[in-house]
């Protein structure tokens, strides 16, 4: 009777705990349905809402610094900001967000000239970016034996109409995000456990701007 009053009071304690995370989790999510019909939402927002209230939520992760290794030593050089990672049946897509208002005068392989107004900026290509992210996590998943995971990178334009850049298969924009997600998780490649694991090891690797500087990484 013991053992049994035992078990009994840790699942009336597990079925709270799940309780009290879904009322939190409910109201967060209202609040942000709320702020999105009031059109308080920036465009970069608009991503990061589609993203996790959508079936990516928990395999989703918004501005994570992952480590880059000093070639030859286990020494961390610096760190990688991805903008955002999606853990999908497909593999792992990496999304370099690209927000910048006005037009592009040209690009090429790693210098992109943009124009506002009477303003030429010269920037580095997120194309370059995107790579770089890309080598980043592929290193962070292959320390963590998931080095065959499918990694895929693309830059997205939030502004569909703010800089009208074609012919790149890197490229995509917003309203192009959804089908790109949905082709890449018909691929199936991962099961649920495998999605499961490997976005354990994304989150055990990444790590916030805050606990860079606390820590003094």
């Amino acid at each position: 009777m013991e053992f049994l009053r035992v078990v009994l009071i840790i699942i009336g304690g597990a079925a709270f705990v799940i309780l009290i995370a879904a009322l939190i989790s409910t109201f967060y999510h209202r609040q942000r349905d709320r702020a999105r019909k009031g059109k308080s939402l920036s465009p970069r927002e608009e991503l990061d809402y589609f993203l996790t209230d959508n079936n990516y939520r928990q395999n989703v992760f918004i501005s994570l610094y992952f480590p880059v290794l000093a070639e030859g030593t286990v020494k961390t050089h610096h760190y990688q900001r991805a903008d955002a990672v999606v853990v999908t049946n497909g593999g792992i897509l990496i999304l370099t967000v690209f927000d910048r208002p006005g037009r592009i005068d040209n690009a090429d392989d790693e210098l992109w000239v943009v124009i506002k107004d009477d303003d030429r900026r010269e920037i580095e290509s997120p194309l370059v970016s995107a790579e770089k992210c890309k080598q980043a996590i592929h290193a962070v998943m292959k320390r963590a034996g998931y080095g065959k995971v499918p990694i895929y990178s693309t830059v997205i334009f939030i502004n569909d109409e703010s800089i009208p850049l074609a012919g790149d298969d890197d490229i995509v924009y917003m309203s192009e995000l959804e089908k790109l997600l949905h082709d890449l998780g018909r691929q199936s490649v991962l099961g649920k456990i495998d999605q499961f694991y490997v976005s354990r090891a994304i989150r055990s690797a990444g790590m916030t701007k805050e606990k860079i500087r606390k820590n003094k990484l």
